[in-house]
């Protein structure tokens, strides 16, 4: 096998490199931007004059007319609320369904894996009307656990997590069976603790799901005090948005309505941004669970 010369290595080095900051400065643009719109004056935000950094002087209007409402702060708490519980829920239901499939002599495993299989293939639209007289039927409107046990876990994830453990060596699970333990004590003393980095991918994917929720928050909720923070700001948004129409109805200028905007996508996406890194060396490890077996 002929090796590529040292110009033609260097020149496809230097090309991916080009791709790669290519790639990132495209997917951090929108990013900088909203963040830029979010602080720029609002007259020079309408003209559209923001492109990569803040134009005219700094303003933190939006942002002060955001903190002031009492129904951010209340959307927050839960939105962390919806986000830890129902992750939790996401990630206890996707286990327990995973496991027994993963086992070698689980009766009924083929008629399991098809029925979850075809739940994959019914969108969420799909089940929009079903799904509202269920929970009509069991009284659960207006509630939390209404939040909290739809969509408790996604087939996808279960098929990706019983791949992962169908993964580990049967040999740990006959040597645990030999020393006396069952199958729940297995799972939670043996598979869960080397599950680390399959769990807490599943679990990011499950956390960024549920904290920016807010389609379901909307049919179920009625009561504004238990609506989470993406519907607290498409509220504000809407709002913000007339007060723009009007003020451009009344050729008025210097809106906030656009910096309102910007400034509400920043705050849902932030706690997300800053989590994320703390957790990416098991996101790139649980990339390829279940890469193995089908």
């Amino acid at each position: 096998m002929n090796r590529p010369s040292g110009k033609m290595e260097l020149f496809w080095s230097t090309l991916v490199a080009a791709a790669v900051i290519l790639i990132c400065a495209v997917m951090l643009y929108p990013f900088l931007f909203t963040i830029s719109a979010s602080i720029s004056d609002p007259d020079m935000v309408i003209r559209n004059q923001v492109t990569f950094f803040p134009k005219g002087p700094l303003s933190f209007e939006g942002y002060k007319i955001l903190f002031k409402n009492e129904r951010i702060w209340q959307g927050y708490a839960n939105t962390i609320f919806y986000t830890l519980f129902g992750t939790g829920v996401n990630l206890a239901i996707t286990v327990l369904a995973a496991y027994p499939m993963s086992r070698r002599g689980f009766n009924g495993y083929k008629f399991i894996n098809i029925f979850i299989s075809l739940t994959m293939f019914i969108s969420a639209t799909g089940m929009m009307i079903p799904l509202f007289l269920v929970v009509r039927g069991l009284n659960l409107l207006d509630t939390r656990l209404a939040i909290l046990i739809v969509f408790a876990a996604f087939p996808y994830y279960i098929i990706l997590l019983r791949s992962f453990f169908q993964q580990m060596p049967e040999e740990m699970f006959e040597a645990a069976r030999l020393d006396g333990a069952n199958e729940f004590t297995i799972l939670l003393k043996i598979v869960l603790p080397l599950s680390g980095a399959a769990l807490a991918t599943i679990g990011l994917y499950y956390g960024i799901n549920r904290w920016n929720g807010y389609f379901w928050a909307m049919i179920f909720l009625r009561d504004e005090t238990k609506h989470p923070l993406q519907v607290v700001l498409r509220e504000l948004i809407v709002l913000a948005s007339m007060g723009e129409e009007m003020d451009a109805s009344l050729n008025r200028g210097g809106s906030n309505a656009e910096v309102i905007k910007y400034g509400a996508i920043v705050l849902a996406t932030l706690p997300i941004a800053v989590i994320y890194p703390f957790i990416q060396k098991y996101f790139v490890k649980g990339a390829t669970l279940g890469s193995v077996k089908g």
